[in-house]
């Protein structure tokens, strides 16, 4: 009998769509600082760089981590979290079709646990995820491999062959290649305009979530 798969998924841009809210955030912040509003397009393409790439779309400076602006960007997000965030299109269907299967799940991000941990309570789902790894978890963000391989750790799959990590940026594949596990690069996510899935290198690509079902 075939070993279950492990999918383990980034989370802003591959599970979750949080870009409403920290475009949301980011205006409040902007509006509180006297300047004008963006556009959501505007910062849609920068959500997978967390913070300082949402602020790299307002901000000729390079605001420092723990400033004050980050801390209180940071405050707001935390106030609204959950508010506007849900799952991706088709989302539902593949972990309800991955548990039917008995297909295990978890999730690794670069997202701090202060933030993804409540997000994803929020979101109904943190009791049906086998692990998740956040950045508090480990010494080395993503591309590092580390964060994969610290899920590989806890969770003990059989086979690592049939162990997949999906992500919306080239950051995510690398990090998949480097801990040994395939990599699905998925477009939907938030890209900029020079990124290209299709040469990251990934194992395979997807349109839509719904195309999950056909890799594993």
């Amino acid at each position: 009998m075939e070993s279950p798969s492990l999918l383990l998924f980034d989370l802003d841009g591959t599970l979750v769509d949080t870009a409403p809210e920290m475009h949301r955030a980011l205006n409040i912040l902007l509006r509180e600082q006297g300047m004008n509003s963006v556009e959501y397009n505007e910062v849609r393409p920068f959500v997978s760089h967390g913070v300082m790439g949402v602020f790299s779309v307002v901000f000729n400076d390079e605001p420092k981590i723990n400033g004050d602006r980050y801390n209180r960007y940071l405050s707001l997000y935390e106030q609204i979290l959950g508010s506007d965030a849900a799952l991706f299109d088709g989302m539902n269907m593949v972990i309800k079709q991955l548990e039917e299967k008995n297909h295990l799940w978890g999730v690794v991000t670069n997202k701090s646990h202060r933030f993804a941990k409540p997000l994803l309570e929020k979101l109904g789902i943190i009791d049906k995820a086998i692990c998740l790894i956040t950045r508090d978890d480990v010494e080395f963000a993503k591309p590092h491999p580390q964060p994969i391989l610290e899920a590989l750790k806890r969770v003990k799959p059989k086979e690592r062959q049939n162990c997949y990590y999906i992500g919306d940026s080239s950051k995510d594949i690398e990090s998949a290649k480097s801990a040994g596990i395939k990599s699905i690069a998925c477009s939907y996510g938030y890209r900029m305009e020079d990124d290209h899935p299709e040469k990251w290198g990934a194992d395979f690509c997807i349109d839509k979530p719904i195309e999950i079902l056909n890799v594993i």
